[in-house]
């Protein structure tokens, strides 16, 4: 990730305030994903060379943080949501051979815990439950509060064999999507 935080949204709401990194623990309370400002998206390539990026257009989210640094929380995306832009490759990828969002309407990520890294981010564990398959994620975390709100991207791969989804295809999907979120959270 980039360190200016380079992203498609605006997440300065028209407040003066300064913007803080945070690197040891999230603000203690209960927050509330604000889908105006945020995105989750993923990346992958197919014949192995052609970029193909997807948003998810509809998903919420909770997250709970205890004074003493522990947190949970979830993330629902609906998978029937997807967009890459191109109408006939949205069918595919939300039909059974992929996404298959009639049966799994909701794809959900489990927060399983965040922990200092000791150094510019957060390590987050937790739990992605797609198309039937349940997926141990861990990424790299950025955190900035500014404000009232609470900022989160973070991104990691997905080898799809390994987690059993069935989507690479030799020589037209390549084995890695890349899952990538970038959050902005509200007191809720």
């Amino acid at each position: 990730m980039d360190d200016d935080h380079d992203h498609d949204h605006d997440h300065d709401h028209g407040h003066e305030h300064d913007h803080s990194l945070i690197v040891d623990r999230l603000p203690a309370g209960s927050w509330r994903v604000d889908p105006e400002g945020s995105e989750v998206l993923f990346r992958a390539r197919t014949l192995r060379v052609v970029p193909v990026h997807g948003l998810f257009r509809d998903f919420s989210g909770e997250l709970e943080v205890a004074e003493d640094g522990a947190a949970s929380g979830t993330l629902l995306i609906q998978t029937g949501s997807l967009d890459t832009r191109i109408a006939r490759r949205d069918r595919t990828l939300r039909g059974p051979q992929y996404l298959d969002a009639q049966r799994h309407p909701t794809a959900t990520f489990t927060l399983a815990r965040i922990e200092p890294s000791g150094r510019e981010h957060l390590n987050v564990t937790g739990t992605l439950q797609l198309a039937g398959h349940s997926v141990p994620l861990s990424l790299e975390a950025y955190a900035i509060a500014h404000g009232d709100h609470l900022h989160l991207e973070a991104q990691t791969p997905i080898d799809q064999t390994a987690a059993g989804l069935g989507w690479a295809k030799p020589g037209l999907v390549g084995n890695t999507v890349r899952a990538e979120v970038a959050l902005t959270l509200t007191r809720a």
